[in-house]
C-alpha cells in the first residue's frame, strides 16, 4: 500500500520520512535532567548512609548503664526534690558567661558545696556543657548561692539539670533567657518573673 501511494503521488508518506530538524534523544535536555535527579538521589543516599556509620549516636546518655538504671536514678532524684520542696533561679550573664544559681525554696538541712550545672542540646552532643559550680556568698535574703562558668555561651535551645550528686535535680528549658526557674521533673515556667 505505501508502495501504491508512493508510485501515485510521487511522494513518500510523511510518517516515512526522517525530519532533518529531529535530534537524538541524547541530545535534549530534559532526559539528562531526569538522569541527574537519580543520579543525584543515589548519592545523597551514600553521603547519608557514611554519615549513619561515621557518627556517634549523640542521644545515648552513658553507654555503661542500661536505660532503666539511669531514668530510676533521675526519677528518684526528681522525688526527692520535690519531697523536699526545692525550686532554684538561674541567673546566667551573656557577658561574662557567669552562672549564679540560688536556691529559692526548700528544706535542706545543709547546701552542698558544689552543684552539677548540665546544658543538654536536644539533637547535637557538641553544644553540650557541664560545669560543676561552687558555693559563693549568700543572697540579702540569706538563701544558699553557687556560681561558675560557661565555655560557651549557649545561643539556642538546651535542656537544663541541676543536680547534686544523685541526691536531688532540678530541671528546666532554656531558650536563652537571662533568667530560668528550675524546678523537680521540670514542672515550672521558663523563666522568673519577679517573684521572690
Amino acid at each position: 500500500m505505501i508502495d501504491t501511494y508512493a508510485a501515485t503521488t510521487g511522494r513518500e508518506p510523511k510518517f516515512m520520512t526522517e525530519r532533518a530538524d529531529v535530534q537524538p534523544w541524547y541530545r535534549h535536555f530534559w532526559p539528562w535532567f531526569v538522569l541527574a535527579l537519580l543520579g543525584s538521589t543515589v548519592c545523597a543516599s551514600f553521603f547519608m548512609l557514611y554519615l549513619a556509620i561515621k557518627s556517634e549516636d549523640s542521644f545515648v546518655i552513658d553507654r555503661t548503664e542500661g536505660t532503666d538504671v539511669v531514668t530510676a536514678r533521675n526519677l528518684a532524684a526528681d522525688a526527692n526534690a520535690r519531697s523536699l520542696a526545692l525550686d532554684a533561679e538561674l541567673v546566667f550573664d551573656s557577658d561574662t558567661r557567669a552562672v549564679h544559681v540560688t536556691l529559692v525554696d526548700g528544706k535542706l538541712e545543709s547546701a552542698p558545696g558544689t552543684l552539677e550545672l548540665w546544658l543538654s542540646h536536644p539533637t547535637v552532643a557538641d553544644r553540650d556543657q557541664r560545669v560543676t559550680l561552687t558555693t559563693a556568698r549568700a543572697d540579702d535574703s540569706g538563701r544558699p548561692r553557687w556560681s561558675g562558668f560557661l565555655l560557651d555561651s549557649p545561643a539556642d535551645r538546651h535542656y537544663v539539670v541541676l543536680s547534686a550528686a544523685d541526691s536531688w535535680r532540678l530541671n528546666g528549658v532554656w531558650n536563652g533567657e537571662p533568667e530560668l526557674r528550675l524546678t523537680p521533673g521540670g514542672q515550672g515556667g521558663p523563666e522568673l518573673k519577679g517573684d521572690e
